[in-house]
């Protein structure tokens, strides 16, 4: 097994910002193996930049977001990605969270403000 992590994610004017912890570290959850969440991760953030404060300033589903998630059944990983996403963000993504082999996925739970037509701030 490689060096591959799981966790959180969301992308603030193109700056990513990362929750992730080593696929050992994880907690299972049904057939999957997560870690983190959204709403926990923006809540208990305190702001040491710029970029952290442009992400406090809104609420938590504001920006794109996603997660890396692994399966046991399929010894796959996951990596969720809002559609607003792009795809040279998508390889940062991969090589942050150090996954050689993975499968893209959307999923209605990852719609930032702007792919989310009923998204009120």
């Amino acid at each position: 097994m490689n060096q591959a992590k799981i966790g959180i994610f969301f992308v603030v004017q193109g700056h990513l910002l990362i929750d992730a912890t080593p696929l050992k570290q994880g907690e299972l959850y049904g057939d999957a193996i997560n870690f983190s969440g959204h709403f926990d991760y923006w809540e208990a953030l305190k702001p040491t930049s710029a970029v952290e404060q442009l992400f406090k300033n809104h609420a938590y589903d504001y920006f794109p977001r996603g997660r890396v998630v692994y399966f046991n059944q399929t010894d796959s990983f996951k990596l969720y990605v809002d559609c607003c996403i792009t795809k040279n963000e998508i390889e940062k993504l991969a090589a942050a969270f150090q996954l050689s082999d993975y499968q893209l996925a959307r999923d209605v739970h990852y719609q930032c403000a702007i792919c989310n037509a009923d998204y009120l701030d």
